[in-house]
């Protein structure tokens, strides 16, 4: 008995040398990309994808006004290294309200005949897809972009009363670009 286990044990090795000398192994290629940048601030994780609640907004004082009252909100920057820029422009992009020139319009929802203006700190009306004004970024680490939103009637629907009721969002990217 004790010879057969003795055989078995001088096989083993035999058997596992040939069953890797079938192995074939397969490689390929690894593609590593990326990019080195030394940014001067970095956005504030409740800016970079922050919920503006824009309220309830009359009909009267759209047809009244054109618009509902502006509703602030911020962008801030942090960890900025003072000297390296001073200042930082803003560009909002989205889906073009296509009758209220350079303004945002309604991605869902039922309200109709108004859409979204975006606005800087000294109360300019910004256009999608254009700079804003450049904020100073005043020297120090920690940096506030204000800007506000508005509702805003189109001025076919305000002309004709022909604004219809009901929720709506809207969905703005901005980028940060500094000088």
């Amino acid at each position: 008995m004790l010879r057969l286990v003795y055989c078995g044990l001088l096989i083993i090795p035999l058997w596992v040398s040939a069953a890797a000398d079938d192995l074939e192994l397969l490689g390929g290629a690894l593609n590593l990309h990326g990019r080195i940048i030394d940014q001067p601030c970095v956005i504030a994780p409740e800016s970079a994808d922050q919920s503006v609640d824009m309220g309830v907004v009359d009909v009267r004082e759209l047809y009244a006004n054109g618009g509902g009252v502006q509703v602030p909100f911020v962008i801030r920057l942090t960890n900025c290294k003072p000297g390296i820029f001073r200042m930082a422009k803003v560009t909002f992009t989205g889906s073009q309200d296509t009758q209220l020139s350079g303004g945002l319009a309604f991605s869902a929802g039922a309200a109709k005949g108004a859409g979204i203006r975006l606005y800087d700190v000294t109360q300019s009306p910004l256009n999608l897809g254009t700079p804003s004004r450049g904020y100073l970024l005043g020297g120090t680490t920690e940096n506030e972009l204000q800007f506000s939103a508005r509702v805003e009637g189109h001025p076919d629907a305000l002309s004709a009363k022909q604004i219809q009721p009901g929720d709506y969002t809207a969905v703005a990217n901005f980028i940060v670009a500094y000088e």
